[in-house]
């Protein structure tokens, strides 16, 4: 079967079904209108018409906005609306260079639409045809894909680090890959992701990271959020991500791009160049508004 069923497991969403969420003049996301009702209701935070939610323009600045969501994130909270709370800051931006317009609660993004980042790494093992990739079986406990297989090491981006010291910490927790190693990495490039979920919309970037890993290491987890790993040949791999659906999403994309950056996967491949498109799309922010 085609890889490309990978990218067919969610069909694009529907915008014209959501609200746009406006910052300061910009376009920053998507709410599900129920939603932008309920919260319009907050008139010191929120203003609604028939096709945007935004927040109030007497918060004048990203401190105030903060604060703001922050009070009606906690309100969600307490009601059961936000499962998987992380206490963990995201900024609010259409890009990861621009200033955040706010910051908000990591899981509550997929609510408001709004861009996520994280870091993933490739593990493998090898060269060619007998190289080997390591991936990780989440825990059943996950708020998100629980017992779905995952990178060896991957994480949500959260302020203050740089995706390179966010990686090192994310190794060290995740699989106990040492810093001394772990800064061997190399940065490979990004996906993009717009997927529909329960709750709302995924929007993501994620930076990806390569490392070739001795053959003696072994992965452990620290932190509680891997079941156990599993170190699997490139065609076996393949074979599974051609039919099945036991990875991640956005996983599924970091490894086909692996692929094909590694040769596995080319021109010869009927779908090689809608497999290429469809790693990196653009994600359709609006201009100012």
């Amino acid at each position: 079967m085609s890889l490309l069923r990978q990218y067919d497991r969610y069909g694009a969403p529907d915008l014209a079904r959501y609200l746009r969420f406006v910052v300061a003049g910009q376009h920053v996301g998507w709410v599900k209108p129920a939603l932008g009702t309920e919260l319009a209701e907050r008139k010191d935070v929120f203003q609604r018409d028939a096709t945007t939610l935004a927040m109030h323009p007497t918060l004048s600045d990203a401190t105030a906005r903060s604060a703001a969501m922050a009070d009606v994130l906690e309100h969600l909270r307490d009601k059961g609306r936000i499962p998987g709370w992380r206490n963990e800051l995201y900024p609010v931006n259409r890009h990861y260079d621009e200033a955040p317009f706010l910051v908000m609660e990591r899981a509550a993004a997929p609510l408001f639409g709004v861009m996520a980042y994280g870091v993933n790494l490739n593990g493998f093992v090898g060269r060619g045809w007998e190289m080997k990739v390591w991936v990780a079986r989440r825990a059943p406990t996950k708020s998100v894909d629980p017992n779905m297989l995952d990178l060896v090491v991957g994480g949500g981006q959260p302020l203050g680090l740089t995706p390179a010291e966010n990686l090192i910490k994310e190794c060290r927790e995740e699989a106990g890959i040492p810093e001394s190693l772990a800064e061997r990495a190399q940065p490979v490039g990004i996906v993009t992701l717009m997927i529909e979920a329960g709750e709302g919309l995924r929007v993501g970037q994620q930076f990806n990271f390569d490392l070739d890993l001795p053959e003696d290491f072994r992965p452990r987890n620290e932190d509680g959020e891997v079941a156990g790993f599993e170190l699997i040949p490139v065609s076996e791999l393949i074979h599974r991500l051609r039919s099945s659906d036991e990875f991640m999403y956005d996983i599924s994309l970091v490894l086909i791009d692996f692929l094909i950056r590694h040769g596995f996967i080319g021109p010869d491949d009927i779908d090689y160049l809608p497999l290429i498109a469809g790693l990196r799309r653009p994600i359709p922010f609006e201009a100012a508004v």
